[in-house]
């Protein structure tokens, strides 16, 4: 699927550790990783992604996906997930691009497109990707090596891959990102909801009102959604930030009430559980 040329212009722009980098091709991030690693946590956002190289597993809502070359995934909503890169060298290291979704284009395209499934599709689904899904991806990614032809072809393409995956298994759950009357819109305006008042209280009764949800509802559907209760969720979230905040050298304490937790302990406990280290493992030191 890739060429050497691309492997190895690619394997020069991003890091060895699994980190994915901004391109200059908007909404289009790079992953990669030169050996495997071990499971991590993190948030799938509402994006299509596709493996270039190597076999990355995946954990997502109590299900186990391990994607190979040519695999392509995709989330309409924010989705707490476990990653292991399980095939990656530095010779061949693991490669995956990731497109985060503009639910304003769907739609567009859907004004032109016939009606098709909807109905109970996934939030998340991954299948292995045709060869207009891949080649549509793969165009974007040569843009990152060509910035002079981003302004004009990164829509163009962009728009062709949409299509595509509207026509390919993915469409069903794509379409879903343009419902705004269904369960998954709502669920996902309450992760919204939660994601910006992460340092506060969820409080139940108020985020199932503003969903228009009963409460019994709401919680059945949110968990049915992500894999995970409105309070494990919000939990996920603040540990992932706690994470970026210690990376930049900002004390363990600092963080703990930074990110919402009343109690240094209680966060030192629940972030080892999340991440199998204490929070001092990832704190990165100050420069003397």
């Amino acid at each position: 699927m890739l060429d050497e040329r691309l492997i190895s212009a690619l394997t020069r722009r991003v890091g060895p550790d699994g980190a994915g980098i901004a391109t200059g091709v908007p909404r289009l991030q790079l992953w990669s990783a030169d050996r495997p690693t071990g499971s991590a946590p993190a948030m799938f956002e509402p994006a299509v992604y596709l493996v270039l190289q190597g076999v990355k597993r995946t954990v997502i809502a109590g299900a186990t996906y391990d994607m190979s070359p040519g695999d392509c995934a995709v989330s309409i909503v924010g989705l707490p997930f476990r990653y292991q890169v399980m095939t990656a060298t530095q010779g061949r290291p693991y490669l995956g691009a990731q497109l985060t979704l503009d639910p304003g284009m769907v739609a567009a395209l859907l004004v032109d497109m016939p009606d098709g499934p909807c109905g109970e599709a996934p939030a998340f689904r991954a299948v292995p990707a045709d060869d207009g899904i891949r080649e549509c991806m793969l165009r974007l990614v040569r843009l990152t090596l060509t910035p002079e032809d981003v302004t004009v072809l990164a829509p163009l393409t962009e728009r062709e891959l949409l299509y595509r995956l509207l026509r390919s298994p993915l469409g069903g759950t794509l379409r879903r990102i343009a419902d705004v009357r269904g369960n998954i819109a709502a669920i996902g305006r309450a992760v919204d909801h939660i994601r910006v008042r992460a340092t506060c209280a969820v409080v139940i009764p108020e985020v199932a009102a503003a969903v228009g949800m009963s409460e019994t509802s709401f919680h059945r559907h949110f968990k049915a959604v992500t894999g995970l209760s409105p309070l494990a969720y919000q939990r996920h979230i603040r540990l992932l930030d706690a994470q970026r905040r210690l990376a930049i050298g900002t004390p363990v304490t600092s963080v703990a009430f930074e990110v919402g937790y009343q109690s240094p302990s209680q966060f030192s406990r629940e972030y080892k559980r999340m991440f199998g280290a204490p929070p001092q493992a990832h704190l990165r030191a100050h420069p003397a």
